[in-house]
């Protein structure tokens, strides 16, 4: 079955309790109000309190593949906190999956909430040496690792591979409204290149890299773009933005840099919103559309839709890094 054939199989929604579409939120945020500007939230956290957010969809299809196919489990990549993994240990439990993750890492601590739920969730974990991870999208190191896993199939880190994108391409799609930006955090630019392909030509999408450096990963989302235009069939809600942007400067120093200015307007968004973030991406998000409206950045009455795209398991893991500071993410046992 083809790429788009398995798109449309939509059978893996009925083996779990799933909140879809997922809720859209309108907040009241001060910052937004002085600067004339709507911000209303795609509550992708919600969808499941495991599988949640962008992990969901990037998932989808490829646990769809992987049972159509009769692959024998699922291999992945991720790091000692990834959402990633810990979303793909549950998912693999609920539909007898048997998973594999590769982690980054051979001091990791397995018994970290993250390692440790994926561990109980049937997951077999694999520690590698951090220089040994990054040959993970190497083609000769992938042969290596399909010869060690045969009939298993490979899923890039992050589920950054066409099936992620098709699944992120629905985010739009269960939004009626009209919106002028769309904006969401950016990992592996999976999610990102999915907005873009389906928002539409005359919406702006606005992406925040977690990393620093992001700028490369334009050369990913053109990729997948390319990908999506030579399919033979191409999915019924394909219809890419003609403005995309990158906002590389939030990033905090880097990949799950943990910054006090940060954590404290984590915190801050919690007591206004009462909408949980998660340092990692969401809050590197919403940190850099605040920024923006105070720079006047948008013209006054721009409706911008933000997607919250979940990852609130990792903050147990994280407080734990913080245990030695004097500050931390004062809602963690709120969620």
């Amino acid at each position: 079955m083809n790429a788009i054939g398995e798109h449309r199989d939509l059978s893996f929604r009925k083996i779990i309790m799933l909140q879809l579409p997922s809720p859209l939120q309108k907040i009241n945020w001060s910052v937004a109000q002085a600067a004339g500007v709507e911000v209303w939230v795609k509550r992708d956290d919600l969808i499941h309190p495991e599988i949640s957010g962008n992990k969901w969809r990037k998932l989808v299809y490829n646990v769809q593949h992987v049972k159509i196919n009769g692959y024998a489990g699922l291999v992945t990549f991720g790091g000692a906190f990834s959402n990633h993994i810990a979303a793909t240990a549950h998912a693999g439990k609920l539909h007898g999956i048997e998973t594999i993750g590769i982690i980054r890492g051979e001091e990791a601590d397995f018994e970290n909430p993250t390692l440790s739920q994926a561990r109980a969730n049937g997951m077999k974990l694999q520690p590698i040496s951090r220089e040994e991870y990054q040959n993970k999208t190497n083609p000769e190191y992938l042969k290596k690792l399909q010869a060690q896993f045969p009939n298993y199939f490979i899923v890039p880190e992050g589920g950054a591979n066409l099936y992620g994108v098709l699944g992120c391409m629905e985010i739009v799609s269960e939004v009626e409204q009209t919106f002028d930006v769309v904006a969401c955090p950016i990992g592996t630019s999976t999610t990102f290149s999915g907005l873009v392909a389906s928002a539409g030509a005359t919406c702006k999408v606005l992406g925040f890299p977690a990393v620093k450096g992001g700028a490369y990963l334009r050369a990913d989302v053109n990729n997948f773009l390319e990908q999506l235009q030579r399919l033979e069939e191409q999915p019924p809600n394909l219809a890419p933005s003609s403005d995309w942007q990158f906002q590389t400067e939030y990033h905090f120093g880097g990949f799950a840099k943990m910054k006090e200015p940060l954590v404290r307007f984590m915190n801050a968004f919690w007591e206004e919103m009462q909408i949980p973030l998660d340092p990692i991406y969401t809050a590197k998000l919403f940190f850099g559309l605040k920024e923006m409206m105070l720079n006047n950045a948008f013209e006054k009455g721009t409706r911008i839709l933000a997607i919250h795209t979940g990852g609130l398991q990792g903050i147990a893991g994280m407080n734990t890094r913080l245990s030695n500071k004097n500050y931390s993410i004062d809602y963690a046992h709120k969620i």
